[in-house]
């Protein structure tokens, strides 16, 4: 932006951007041949980008990127389920709209680099006339309302998926406003971070165990000198005894 205002400084903020955006391709292969023919080096990528892209792009119905699957809309589909919203934030503004086309654009040169581009249709992003928001955080959109400024094209990158649910009203069914509800990128579950774990994080340090009662552990044998303790020696008795007769069952063999 430094180098427009000093080629045109008396120009206005809006007229630099929109000088930029009608002007910056050209301006940007001109400045990096200019570049190149007096010595000066450029990283690869920046000569194949400048050079622009194939003129012949591949058009996709489907899309998934950073956890979300995208789906172009199809006018008259009957499907239950939609996957075409769209929501961008830029400025500070939420812009809102409905998924047209996916585009792969490549470019011609060694690095073979692509990019993926959305064209959508974009509703009224200013708050009070296409947007609205209720006391308990809803937000909706007029669906009737478009975006006055013809700027279709976001990368895919960019996108953040949406989904549009019609109020479920009994009369005035045709009403325009519904409301946007954000869907979470798969693989990723959103909560409170704040609890404590429930386990330790560390596996190596060990804590000291603090006894909740006060209990004597130690036995004292000097309390039975009085008595006598009988005990059998492992000769008389062993651990499995050989008479079976000593032993009462209740259970039945074959033999009787």
């Amino acid at each position: 932006m430094a180098v427009v205002r000093s080629y045109y400084p008396e120009f206005t903020e809006d007229q630099i951007v929109d000088l930029k955006e009608k002007e910056f391709s050209s301006w940007l292969q001109y400045y990096v041949s200019d570049g190149v023919s007096k010595g000066q080096s450029f990283p690869t990528w920046l000569l194949e980008f400048s050079n622009g892209p194939n003129y012949i792009a591949k058009s996709y119905p489907r899309y998934c990127t950073r956890g979300y699957a995208f789906r172009i809309y199809e006018d008259g589909t009957r499907r239950t389920t939609t996957d075409s919203g769209i929501s961008v934030q830029a400025g500070g503004v939420v812009y809102y709209g409905i998924l047209r086309e996916i585009l792969e654009i490549r470019y011609p040169g060694m690095l073979n680099m692509r990019c993926i581009a959305f064209l959508c249709d974009w509703y009224d992003p200013v708050v009070g006339s296409g947007v609205r928001v209720d006391q308990f955080g809803v937000t909706s959109i007029d669906s009737r309302r478009r975006l006055l400024k013809y700027d279709p094209f976001i990368l895919a990158s960019q996108a953040d998926q949406v989904c549009y649910i019609n109020y479920p009203r009994v009369t005035r069914v045709n009403d325009p406003w519904i409301t946007v509800t954000s869907v979470n990128p798969r693989g990723q579950v959103y909560g409170v971070a704040a609890h404590e774990p429930l386990q330790a994080s560390r596996s190596c340090q060990m804590a000291s165990v603090e006894h909740s009662l006060e209990v004597d552990l130690m036995v004292d044998f000097t309390l039975f000198e009085d008595e006598i303790v009988h005990s059998e020696s492992e000769e008389s008795v062993g651990e499995f005894d050989d008479d079976i007769d000593s032993i009462p069952s209740d259970y039945s063999t074959d033999s009787e």
